[in-house]
């Protein structure tokens, strides 16, 4: 008896250990929706990864798909191989069935050796890409490589968590309304695959649809708490990586910005309020002055670019207009900012800092959109002290360097003893000559601009600059390149330009990477530092309105994007389109993404007053009631069961309508009454009627009531046809005599 009872419990807890591990079985079609689930999360963070690792992501995709393709063997039935008669059982259970398990499982040492292989590459690539990349490529690795040893629920939910870990780490780098909106949709599509595997019946469709009501019943209170609770500065910072880093460089040659005019990326916005715009002429966004040169590129000074400008204020001549404006700046994991200068940055935002060379930058490195405002005063003159050791950097030039262009620069200074007609003559020269402002300029070697002015004579706005600005420091006049933007796209009502060369409608202006631009600053005593823009020389169109239809070409065609901006400019209600989603998606940034601590504030003194610890907590918990009152009616109105509506034989319809022309003599059945108490009533009331009403009766009763063949009943319908044709034709005469 012992025996027995021990026997009996070994076989219970094998039977225990059989069900867990069959408990996990993952179908076919779950199985591929897992792996395409596994493509999108991968493409939709595959621009921050590096082209050797999505090859070999690719590779291991590509060996999933094999291996769905291919397995026969049933991950549940390895589970108990040791029980022949159960796998016996198994086996004709499971072949019974549409939709088969499968495991994609690989040899354990195979994967080490694989993974540590994968580790060691990644380790080796850190210095290149840097730490936040390389932490995101272990991610997606580790993401790849875990789908290959799937054998019970809690590998399954390690790997879901490993792809909710990856759709997040893509809004690290792109935040606007299009990925915000992307990522949903993965976040959706993800979710519904884990609720695919608890209930496999149902089709995939309708757990999406399930998801999208549960997102739908919690966005209240996401609300809510978005406004009410308070935001509170990130534990940790995020590592930089340099190939996460976009726009200008601080380090410029001839053809940077060229390259950078390619991208159709969006830089910045910048929002006026009631204000008129400025005319493009004016729209200099400021972002760097770079001061060094060694023959080669331009770097910033870096003493110029640490000390801040504490008598800001002072230092402007605030008697002129002043022009105010909010700038939302998009990521570009660096530090400056832009600005129209002279400017003076809002005294409340202390994470905003001004320079002496009147550009601003960010106190931390920009990891997300970043609003600021900003005052500034554009005929206002820079007009600062020039210090001895600036003015030295600002004349300084490599020797031998260019000797053209310094042989040129004497001439000058003995032909134009004055500063500003020194600086117009080198560009009527520009003017008058064979130049070309291209986005495709020849190659210079060593990047001369000797061979630059000399010989090609072709090239963009960095080229012409970066020329002048040697010519004016060879000649004795203190100079220096600014890089920045110049223009942008005006989103609002009304979008040509006035008149006056200003937009007058409200609306805000949106800036790309291809408004990339460089110009000079020379120092003229008594006036300070001048802006001087050769591009004006030689393409005056980009300076006061825009790219030509020249540059807007080279652009569509050396645009890397699969949908250039441009291409969507040429068609009208594509462009409109595009414009009213920008709208859309600067609000989302301003609002949203951009929704500061002080904005938070501000919300809150406006709807409920002075902000107290019992209104929050009374906010949320009212909103938490609502939300949990709104799921309860969906759960209890989705659940509700439905009625069907089974359509109407014919015999039911014969009968039905023979009813209606009853009713209307004004005699109704009542619903509980049986078809033969009914005809008794229609006899006594109506006996004309009652012979032919009789017949149709007895045959609807035996139609619905009596177990018929199928000759049978064909021939009753027939017969019941008859009927019905011979009551509505007695109903129809006795109603003609009638009347």
């Amino acid at each position: 008896m012992i025996f027995f009872n021990a026997k009996a419990k070994h076989k219970v807890k094998e039977s225990t250990q059989t069900k867990r591990v069959i408990a996990f079985s993952l179908h076919r079609k779950n199985a591929w929706l897992l792996w395409l689930c596994q493509c999108l999360n991968i493409a939709v963070i595959a621009l921050e990864l590096s082209t050797w690792l999505l090859a070999i992501i690719s590779v291991l995709l590509a060996w999933q798909a094999f291996l769905l393709h291919n397995n026969k063997k049933q991950a549940s039935i390895k589970a108990v191989h040791q029980n022949h008669q159960l796998r016996k059982h198994l086996d004709n259970q499971l072949q019974n069935q549409q939709n088969k398990p499968f495991t994609t499982h690989v040899s354990s040492i195979l994967l080490t050796v694989f993974a540590v292989l994968g580790c060691i590459v990644i380790a080796i690539k850190a210095n290149q890409v840097g730490i936040l990349a390389s932490m995101v490529h272990l991610l997606c690795f580790s993401y790849v490589l875990k789908a290959f040893e799937l054998k019970n629920r809690r590998d399954f939910y390690q790997l879901f968590l490993l792809g909710l870990f990856v759709l997040a780490s893509a809004l690290i780098f792109r935040q606007n309304l299009t990925s915000s909106l992307i990522t949903l949709a993965l976040l959706i599509i993800n979710l519904a695959v884990l609720l695919q595997l608890f209930t496999p019946v149902r089709s995939f469709f309708t757990h999406i649809k399930v998801i999208i009501m549960l997102l739908a019943q919690s966005v209240l209170l996401a609300v809510v708490l978005f406004l009410v609770f308070p935001r509170l500065s990130p534990f940790w910072q995020v590592p930089l990586t340099q190939s996460a880093e976009t726009g200008l460089s601080d380090r410029v040659k001839p053809g940077d910005i060229a390259n950078l005019s390619r991208s159709s990326a969006l830089a910045f916005r910048a929002d006026f309020g009631q204000q008129a715009v400025p005319p493009y002429s004016q729209l200099y966004w400021r972002a760097m002055v770079l001061e060094n040169f060694d023959g080669k590129q331009w770097t910033r000074n870096k003493l110029t670019a640490k000390n801040k400008r504490v008598l800001a204020v002072n230092s402007i001549d605030t008697s002129v207009t002043a022009l105010s404006y909010q700038i939302t700046v998009e990521p570009s994991f660096q530090r400056y900012l832009f600005t129209l200068a002279p400017a003076i940055s809002d005294q409340e935002n202390k994470t905003v800092i001004s320079h002496d060379d009147y550009t601003v930058s960010s106190e931390k490195t920009i990891t997300q959109a970043k609003s600021y405002q900003l005052t500034s005063y554009l005929s206002a003159p820079l007009t600062f002290a020039l210090s001895k050791e600036n003015r030295l950097a600002n004349l300084y030039y490599p020797q031998g360097s260019n000797p053209k262009l310094e042989q040129l620069a004497l001439q000058l200074q003995h032909n134009y003893p004055n500063v500003q007609a020194r600086a117009q003559a080198v560009l009527a020269r520009i003017n008058t000559q064979s130049f070309s402002y291209t986005l495709q300029p020849p190659l210079l070697i060593n990047n001369s601009l000797d061979q630059f002015f000399f010989e090609t004579q072709a090239g963009f706005c960095v080229h012409y600059a970066s020329a002048f600005t040697f010519i004016m420091r060879a000649s004795g006049i203190p100079a220096r390149l600014v890089t920045g933007y110049l223009g942008g796209e005006y989103n609002g009502t009304n979008n040509i330009l006035g008149s006056t060369g200003q937009w007058s409608s409200q609306g805000h202006l949106s800036i790309y990477q291809y408004d990339a631009h460089a110009w000079s600053e020379i120092w003229v005593a008594g006036k300070g530092w001048l802006r001087i823009d050769p591009t004006s020389a030689v393409d005056p169109q980009r300076i006061n309105s825009g790219w030509s239809r020249q540059l807007l070409q080279e652009q569509s065609l050396l645009n890397q994007e699969l949908f250039s901006l441009y291409q969507l400019k040429n068609i009208a209600w594509l462009n409109t389109l595009r414009l009213q989603f920008d709208a859309l998606d600067y609000q989302w940034t301003r609002w949203v993404i951009g929704f500061t601590r002080k904005q938070q504030t501000d919300v809150f003194k406006r709807w409920f007053g002075h902000r107290a610890s019992w209104k929050t907590a009374l906010i949320l918990t009212l909103s938490l009631l609502v939300s949990v009152a709104i799921i309860l009616f969906s759960i209890d109105f989705f659940n509700r069961p439905k009625r069907a509506t089974v359509p109407l034989k014919k015999w039911q319809l014969w009968y039905q309508k023979a009813l209606t022309l009853l009713a209307n003599y004004g005699l109704e059945k009542p619903a509980a009454m049986t078809v033969t108490d009914f005809t008794q009533q229609v006899q006594a009331h109506y006996p004309r009627l009652a012979i032919a009403f009789s017949r149709l009766s007895a045959s609807y009763n035996r139609l619905c009531y009596q177990s018929l063949s199928t000759s049978e009943q064909a021939e009753l319908l027939l017969v019941m046809q008859q009927q019905y044709h011979d009551f509505v034709h007695l109903v129809k005469s006795d109603n003609h005599k009638a009347s």
